[in-house]
This record gives C-alpha cells, sequence and structure tokens, in this order.
C-alpha cells in the first residue's frame, strides 16, 4: 500500500514563493500571488509567516538546510588532503544546484535583489554549510588556503557556487565534459588557495 503524504500549507506557500520569486523575482512578487499560487487564503500566509521578509528568510533558510543534507562529508573524506575536501564540497554543491535549480536561481536573486541582510546570510552559511567554514579554516591553518576574513571567503565561494551552477544549468551538455567541470572548480579554488 503506498503512504500518501500529505503537504502542509506552511510547505506549499514556501514552495509557491520558490517559483514566483523565480519568475518575477522576489521584489516584484506580492504576498497575495503567493497565497493565490498556493491555493490558500492570504491570511494563511500571515498565519505562517509574519510578513513576506519573514518568508523569504523561511525559505533562505530551508534551501542552505536542504543544500547542507546533500553535502555532508564522511569520516574518510575529512582524512583526505583540504584541496580535495574543497573539490569533493564543490562536486556535490554543483549536482544539488542542477537537481534544484528553483532554489539555485532564487539564492542568486537573494543576492542580486539585496533582500536579506549579509549578516543573516553568513549566519546561515554558517549554521547549515558550516563544513566549508571547517574547510577554510583548516587550509589555513595548513598554510594552502589565504587568510582573508572569513564573511568575505564564505560570500566569494557562494557566489562562485551560485555562477558556475547557473552556467551548467543554461548549458547542461557542458556538465557532462570534464574539462568544464574541473575548469570551474580550478577557478573556484585559485581563489581562495594561497598557491597550487
Amino acid at each position: 500500500m503506498a503512504v500518501i503524504q500529505t503537504i502542509s500549507k506552511r510547505e506549499k506557500l514556501l514552495h509557491s514563493a520558490l517559483v514566483l520569486f523565480g519568475e518575477n523575482g522576489i521584489h516584484n512578487t506580492s504576498t497575495a500571488s503567493i497565497a493565490k499560487h498556493a491555493g490558500v487564503a492570504n491570511g494563511t500566509l500571515f498565519h505562517h509567516f509574519d510578513s513576506k521578509q519573514t518568508l523569504i528568510e523561511a525559505l533562505y533558510i530551508s534551501i542552505k538546510h536542504d543544500l547542507s543534507q546533500c553535502i555532508l562529508l564522511t569520516r574518510d573524506t575529512q582524512a583526505l588532503p583540504i584541496k580535495e575536501q574543497a573539490k569533493l564540497l564543490w562536486d556535490l554543491s554543483i549536482d544539488w544546484g542542477i537537481k534544484n535549480p528553483s532554489s539555485l536561481i532564487f539564492c542568486q536573486k537573494v543576492s542580486a535583489e539585496n533582500v536579506l541582510p549579509l549578516s543573516l546570510r553568513l549566519a546561515a552559511m554558517k549554521q547549515e554549510l558550516s563544513i566549508l567554514e571547517t574547510i577554510i579554516t583548516t587550509g589555513q591553518t595548513q598554510g594552502v588556503v589565504a587568510n582573508y576574513p572569513m564573511d568575505l571567503m564564505l560570500e566569494q565561494c557562494k557566489s562562485q557556487i551560485i555562477t558556475s551552477g547557473l552556467f551548467f544549468i543554461n548549458n547542461s551538455l557542458l556538465y557532462s565534459d570534464n574539462v568544464y567541470k574541473q575548469s570551474a572548480f580550478d577557478m573556484f579554488w585559485r581563489a581562495i588557495a594561497i598557491n597550487d
């Protein structure tokens, strides 16, 4: 017997926001249109989220959490050299982005439309994607990763993942081309490494 999962109204609202933000932009999407797309009353949206800003924050954190579940590194991989750990993290992040293009586009729009403060974006990165900070910190300790301010490095890494992910989404045949895949990682690594 198949198990039927019901989607909560909150999840419907988050999904509708993700779709509409991607289609129309974040600033151009009203809470009324999100509620209508989700098939709920406008008041239901405000029952789950105090404001549009709260909805944006919840969606952003939800996406970062989803990504974090896809890039977990095992104890064995944590014993690898930092560059190999970074490559594994990179590949898993890009794979996630290609499988979740709406989420990747939303993250790009959050930055482009400046709808969330840097402090909140960094807090989400540190909470949900602490593995990236760990790799950077360990690499700095080992003298292989540049010792730039952490907030700048995290933002730079996120931007490169989004940019490369969107490139491969828009040029899907190139993701199976190892030259392009390796080149994307090499550009990422050169941005954070001291020497290679």
